[in-house]
């Protein structure tokens, strides 16, 4: 038996620009559902896939984003401290 891997994610500041934002906690399943799925983990009934339309077209975005970011690995060291932004890579 292979053990699933096991990470968070912790999102910031997330802008939502249309009029009407879902709610949190729809959008925290939505994104954990279209994640597992992008990294080939089926929906179970504790991840379901989101039924909101508009939710889950956000969702596979973000998931999508993380999903890359995950496989690109980490971002080059550019000696950026929080209160200092990075300089550009070369």
């Amino acid at each position: 038996m292979t053990a699933t891997p096991r990470f968070e994610l912790h999102i910031r500041r997330l802008v939502w620009e249309a009029a009407d934002p879902p709610a949190r906690a729809g959008l925290r399943t939505a994104v954990e559902a279209e994640l597992a799925v992008a990294l080939g983990i089926r929906p179970t009934a504790e991840r379901p896939v989101p039924t909101d339309p508009a939710v889950a077209v956000h969702a596979r975005r973000i998931a999508r984003a993380v999903h890359a970011a995950l496989r690109a690995g980490p971002a080059p060291y550019t000696g950026a401290t929080p209160s200092q932004p990075a300089e550009p890579a070369p």
